[in-house]
């Protein structure tokens, strides 16, 4: 769908969100040289980016100077959305402040859990001379995002959390010990990648310091657990003895 260049303004373009808002369909979204569109119009695109049905792949703001405001208006907007690979602008008014918004939405870095939840679809923001304020990382975390798409968060978490915090994964008990070795083994096989600067002796101090630090944290759940498998087990031998002394 492309509206380029017919005088939209911030009333028009909420309308038209609420016409597209139910459309599973759209693909592409041409807003561009629609110059009376501020901020506070792109932040009323956010229903329409978090809504289940939208599957667009492109939009295009050429032409709008939006500044730092609407760039966090998108940036906000587009936390959960996980169909948009191409945002196109050539607004010259974004500082470190816009850019701070794009990042952290690429790469929320604040929690563990938060990193896992970032955009890991997005592959081009904005447009070369214009990105010349862009934060370095922002190049890296979309160059990521296109080589590894969804298994992007496994390097964004390993690049930002060199110190794992599980103390939210203890009210699993032992559920998610399972799931944390192999999410570690998983992440282990990217170390070879540009991306993840960390050797091999490195990651395995991580992986063992991990498991050791969810251990040490619910103790008497682990010497239980052993004491209940032993005691499965000798049942276990116990009742097949039996079984073979009435043959």
């Amino acid at each position: 769908l492309s509206v380029c260049n017919n005088n939209i303004n911030d009333e028009g373009l909420q309308c038209l969100v609420e016409g597209i808002t139910n459309c599973s369909s759209l693909k592409t979204l041409g807003l561009s040289y629609n110059r009376l569109i501020t901020s506070a119009g792109l932040r009323s695109l956010a229903p329409f980016f978090q809504s289940d049905n939208c599957c667009m792949k492109e939009l295009s703001l050429w032409g709008i100077h939006f500044g730092d405001d609407g760039a966090v208006a998108l940036a906000d907007g587009l936390i959960g959305n996980e169909s948009l690979t191409t945002l196109q602008f050539d607004s010259p008014g974004i500082t470190s402040r816009g850019w701070a918004a794009f990042s952290r939405l690429l790469c929320d870095a604040s929690s563990v859990n938060n990193t896992y939840l970032s955009n890991h679809t997005l592959v081009k923001i904005g447009y070369g001379y214009y990105m010349r304020n862009a934060h370095s990382d922002i190049i890296e975390y979309l160059e990521l995002n296109k080589a590894l798409n969804c298994d992007a968060d496994f390097c964004k978490i390993l690049k930002n959390h060199p110190d794992f915090d599980i103390k939210p994964l203890f009210q699993w008990n032992l559920k998610c010990l399972p799931l944390l070795v192999t999410w570690l083994e998983k992440a282990g096989s990217y170390l070879g990648l540009s991306y993840v600067k960390e050797s091999t002796r490195t990651f395995q101090c991580r992986q063992l310091s991990t498991v050791y630090k969810f251990v040490r944290g619910m103790p008497l759940l682990t010497v239980d657990g052993y004491r209940s498998q032993k005691k499965i087990d000798i049942q276990s031998k116990s009742k097949k003895r039996k079984f073979d002394l009435t043959l």
